[in-house]
């Protein structure tokens, strides 16, 4: 058989088939007899072995259960030396493995052609026959070109076969041990953020209906990849439009649509949940291969994904939750938080959050439980009906049974909960030399600032202004921001309120903005404002300097501080924009967040009015702890004796200047630790308005009354 016919031969048998097994199984019949080999067999590997996945000529009871190690016999060595292996006389040779029961005794020649991709390796094609064979040219070329073709099978069967975290899943109770961030617990159902897509994850889809959807968004997405290659072509880029014909070619491959179209049936998912879910799949097997090529591919699969959510209507920033919705993502963003409506949140599960991310933060100003380091959380939910999120122990319990439930109704009920009421909010805390704490609120939202002015928070000392902006679905113009802001102000025109200008850091960017390689240490805060967010630093001046004139005691906070020319640069902007306005320039203060700055304090004596202690940040920096990585977050402990004798040096500076410091961060919101910085001499501290009530009666009962 010509080598053109043999291979047409087996493209034939792959384009015949949807079923692997089947397929590599009619490929090793097909291929033995067109060489005219005794036996064929096709090895693959499945862990840390190589299992024998098809064969014709040796007992089909072998497959599946004969197995070799990757040096072992002569498959083994086939593989691990990843080369072309012919030898004479096999049974004589010092590698060879007998197994018997399988007919193996007969074979006196053994070829091994090794299955791999560019870099990545996955199996052996293995020819015997019962006559020693010479080794020709001619041969070696066909078996290598036939081990080439049986490759791309083979490799589409690793990345379309069911996933190993899939296996085992079902509608029964189980038990996810991970890290607290926020404690509590929530009884609810669960909610599965995918990029900006909000999708319900429960049965409440029609499957008819949802494939219908699924397959008028793939000829959307197909009409839409075929313009844009006539549009590169018609220019004369005809490289360009090659990386969209891949897509196409991708988007429109059997298995990828039969597996999300079996998803929708299967598991009643929506089209959306099943495009994505899939898609991410996919991704990550692309990225698990030691291909650069293949790992490239990943980014097609994302590109197709993304084109295909965007005809269902389902890449969006709004989200219509119901009551008692625990929210489940792989880490939300800032910008996702803004747009979920927090009433009807009563539980977060996050996969890599850290103890100080934003999600954490959030969920203990508002105390919703909230628990991080579930991994394969997309997989764990696909039979999840409810859950229960346990923010005391960091454990989550998909489908719980009723006693289970009962267990924890117990348990909630068990727990002490401290007065929340104006009674204990609005209380003065007086120490015995003679000085009063004072609480301030930190802020992210209007009814953060209502709740603050409920609970009697004595200012705001920080408005994290760039929630606001992450949320705007309309430029954050001037004007714009003047309206937000004379919102937060309503509850607080008397009293001292802190804008921090925008700090876009690396938890905040949106997916648009370049990505950078250490973006924790790259341009963010003060850096992003003199230098891409130019424009954007005038217009937030301008409004903040404007109502200065209607609310005096508006006051400027400049963030991510490394030196004190970042923040002159900002103060004389300022001065520049108030001289054009004609209006005085309000309080400026500094954020207190690296390190560095520490040692410039004085340097900033009679232009900076106030500092405020970052206490997040300056712990990451201080201790080069990724703040938002749950794998070090047992290190992350914010009373370490070493970071309290910082931020008492921090304070012995101040005074020095003459220059008040307040601490601002959940530090303070810990009970415990906030004695403790009474104690070094910290006396004012902006907080989760939510946490102010605890903190008094905390105060009121231990440091008052000893």
């Amino acid at each position: 058989m010509k080598k053109i016919d043999l291979l047409l031969g087996i493209s034939n048998i792959i384009l015949n088939s949807d079923d692997t097994d089947t397929t590599l199984s009619n490929i090793a019949a097909y291929v033995k007899d067109a060489i005219g080999s005794d036996v064929c067999s096709i090895y693959l590997k499945n862990g840390g072995r190589l299992v024998l996945a098809a064969t014709n000529g040796l007992s089909e009871n072998a497959v599946g259960s004969i197995s070799l190690g990757f040096n072992e016999g002569l498959t083994g060595l086939t593989f691990s030396e990843n080369r072309y292996t012919f030898i004479r006389n096999a049974k004589s040779h010092e590698r060879f493995h007998y197994f018997p029961g399988i007919n193996e005794e007969p074979y006196q020649t053994f070829i091994g052609v090794p299955l791999k991709s560019r870099e990545h390796e996955f199996g052996v094609l293995v020819f015997q026959f019962r006559k020693n064979k010479l080794n020709t040219d001619t041969m070696q070329k066909l078996l290598m070109a036939v081990a080439a073709q049986v490759s791309g099978l083979v490799l589409r069967h690793y990345l379309f076969s069911q996933d190993d975290a899939e296996k085992g899943l079902d509608d029964s109770e189980r038990m996810e041990k991970g890290v607290p961030l926020s404690s509590g617990i929530a009884f609810g159902e669960p909610v599965m953020v995918l990029s900006k897509l909000v999708e319900k994850t429960h049965d409440n889809v029609s499957p008819d209906e949802e494939l219908t959807e699924f397959r008028n968004a793939v000829d959307k997405t197909t009409n839409d990849l075929k313009e844009l290659i006539n549009k590169m072509e018609s220019t004369s880029q005809e490289i360009a439009s090659g990386i969209f014909e891949t897509h196409l070619m991708m988007l429109n491959d059997v298995s990828f649509k039969k597996d999300i179209e079996n998803h929708i049936i299967e598991r009643k998912k929506s089209a959306s949940f099943s495009v994505r879910h899939v898609a991410d799949k996919y991704i990550r097997r692309f990225r698990s291969i030691n291909d650069a090529y293949l790992k490239e591919r990943a980014q097609d699969i994302e590109d197709i994904a993304t084109r295909l959510l965007e005809h269902l209507g389902a890449v969006s920033k709004e989200a219509n939750l119901l009551d008692n919705s625990v929210i489940f993502a792989n880490r939300l963003t800032p910008g996702e938080t803004a747009s979920l409506d927090l009433e009807r949140v009563c539980g977060f599960v996050t996969e890599k959050d850290g103890v100080t991310s934003h999600t954490a933060i959030l969920a203990k100003s508002r105390k919703i439980p909230a628990v991080t380091g579930i991994s394969n959380i997309h997989n764990k939910l696909e039979y999840a009906q409810s859950v229960i999120v346990d923010g005391y122990d960091g454990v989550v319990i998909f489908n719980p049974t009723q006693e289970t439930i009962e267990k924890y109704k117990a348990k909630m009920s068990a727990k002490h909960t401290q007065p929340e009421g104006r009674d204990i909010a609005c209380q003065l805390v007086p120490l015995q030399d003679g000085s009063m704490v004072h609480f301030y609120a930190n802020i992210s939202s209007v009814l953060d600032s209502e709740k603050a002015g409920q609970f009697c928070a004595e200012g705001i000392g920080l408005v994290r202004t760039e929630i606001f902006y992450l949320r705007q679905d309309v430029p954050f113009t001037t004007d714009n921001q003047i309206e937000i802001y004379r919102e937060i102000m309503r509850a607080f025109t008397d009293k001292h309120v802190v804008f921090r200008l925008l700090d876009i850091g690396s938890d905040k960017k949106t997916a648009y903005e370049a990505d950078e390689d250490n973006p924790a240490l790259g341009n963010r805060g003060v850096r992003l404002l003199l230098t891409d967010y130019c424009k954007m630093l005038d217009d937030q001046l301008k409004a903040l300097i404007t109502l200065h004139k209607t609310y005096p005691k508006i006051k400027i906070l400049v963030p991510f501080i490394a030196d004190v020319s970042e923040f002159f640069s900002v103060k004389n902007r300022a001065r520049e924009i108030a001289a054009e306005l004609g209006l005085e320039l309000p309080d400026f203060g500094v954020m207190l967040e690296i390190p560095s700055v520490i040692y410039q304090m004085d340097q900033m004596q009679g232009e900076c009015s106030f500092f405020s202690i970052g206490t997040n940040d300056m712990f990451q920096y201080f201790f080069a702890l990724d703040r938002g990585n749950p794998m070090v977050s047992s290190l992350y402990k914010l009373d370490n004796p070493a970071f309290l004798s910082l931020l008492r040096r921090i304070l012995e500076r101040a005074n020095s200047i003459n220059i008040p410091v307040e601490i601002c961060g959940e530090m303070a919101a810990d009970p415990e630790i906030l004695v403790k910085l009474i104690e070094i001499g910290y006396r004012d501290f902006s907080v989760s308005p939510y946490a102010i009530s605890e903190l008094k009666h905390h105060l009121l009962n231990t440091v008052i009354n000893t």
